[in-house]
């Protein structure tokens, strides 16, 4: 099930990790929702502006923009759990450092190491 969004004045901490996670999210299925939910969704939790400061820019109330946030905050969870493209990766990068370090402590000799290591810097650049 989806996570409930925490709010920026209470528990700061699990903010944070909340916008973090939401952030990532947001990387690979923004583009899923349309420019205005794009904009105040990013505006809210990317550039830390203020409901109302988005309310007034947009010209709709306070309630009105917290309720897109917390929807697309919703949806970007669904989608996460649904298609797992941010956690896959995530997964992906850790592998790729795991092979990097195991290639890294290796008795291979020196040029196959730099081989190997040229091959796991390629496919990190295409994560």
């Amino acid at each position: 099930m989806s996570e409930p969004r925490k709010s920026k004045k209470s528990e700061p901490v699990d903010w944070l990790t909340e916008a973090l996670t939401l952030t990532r999210y947001f990387d690979y299925y923004g583009g899923m929702f349309d420019e205005r939910q794009r904009a105040i969704f990013e505006d809210y939790i990317c550039n830390d502006m203020s409901l109302s400061e988005i309310a007034e820019r947009e010209g709709m109330t306070r309630q009105g923009v917290s309720d897109i946030v917390k929807r697309t905050s919703r949806k970007l969870h669904e989608y996460e759990e649904c298609l797992q493209l941010a956690g896959r990766h995530e997964k992906m990068k850790q592998l790729l450092g795991s092979l990097d370090e195991r290639v890294r402590e290796s008795s291979l000799l020196e040029a196959e190491k730099d081989s190997m290591l040229a091959i796991c810097r390629q496919l990190a650049e295409t994560l």
